[in-house]
């Protein structure tokens, strides 16, 4: 059963759903958004902390009793085999390493289909949406991604959020073009900000409308790991996510 996600990270003190819901995660529909240098590349990382015992790994924590859960987790999902979540009716797979660890949960004040949380503290996020086109319009990869850009971007103005500039990629899905985006931002939260790793892709899964799958993983110290970990997306994951029907899907309901 899917739960609701209330983001909350231990240094900011604050809920983050409608940022990380409406923004982070969305850094996807930013296309067009405002555009910063990011933050200069840390100092070199130190030597990776001993890996958690495998009793501890949990749904709940899937970074175990590491002493850098987060570290741990990211390293996780970079070194397991990807597999496929479903929505409640079986209608999409969504590839995911390390599967079995990902809860499926919705995710309160932004519109999706259906959404996965790795871990309770939010290691990584994954989210789907149906993206509806015009009459007329045709079903392809590039249209898909400027309409669900331009339904996302009104969105992000109301979040003090920065972006780095978009990167374009390209890869096959059933025998057509897959356009999927990357970008590394930040968002603001008074007196302090939270950096992130965000990729999407756009298939062209059904006769008048697309589904858009997205992906964020946090740094939180760890920005090599994140970004490792999202351009796997990029170039292993995206193009592995099966549609079950060719009938457009509907939203999830608790």
């Amino acid at each position: 059963m899917g739960v609701r996600s209330v983001l909350s990270f231990p240094s900011s003190g604050k809920s983050l759903m409608h940022v990380f819901g409406a923004a982070f995660v969305l850094a996807a529909c930013g296309g067009g958004a405002q555009t910063a240098n990011l933050p200069a590349a840390p100092p070199p990382a130190a030597p990776p902390s001993p890996a958690p015992s495998p009793a501890s790994i949990t749904p709940a924590e899937p970074g175990g009793n590491a002493a850098d859960p987060h570290e741990a987790a990211l390293t996780r999902l970079l070194n397991t085999p990807w597999g496929g979540r479903n929505d409640k009716a079986d209608l999409v797979h969504v590839p995911l390493p390390d599967w079995e660890n990902w809860k499926r949960v919705r995710y309160f004040g932004v519109e999706h289909f259906v959404g996965f949380r790795y871990g309770d503290e939010h290691h990584a996020m994954a989210l789907a949406f149906v993206q509806d086109l015009p009459p007329g319009t045709p079903v392809k990869t590039d249209t898909c991604i400027r309409a669900f850009e331009n339904w996302g971007l009104p969105q992000t103005h109301a979040f003090d959020v920065k972006f780095s500039p978009f990167e374009s990629h390209f890869a096959k899905w059933q025998n057509q073009i897959l356009e999927t985006r990357s970008v590394d931002g930040r968002v603001n939260l008074g007196f302090t900000s939270a950096e992130f790793s965000g990729a999407w892709a756009a298939y062209p899964a059904y006769p008048d409308a697309c589904l858009i799958f997205a992906i964020a993983v946090p740094w939180r110290d760890h920005k090599d790991l994140a970004e490792k970990l999202r351009d796997r997306w990029v170039s292993e994951g995206f193009p592995m996510l099966q549609v079950t029907s060719a009938i457009k899907p509907e939203r999830e309901h608790k």
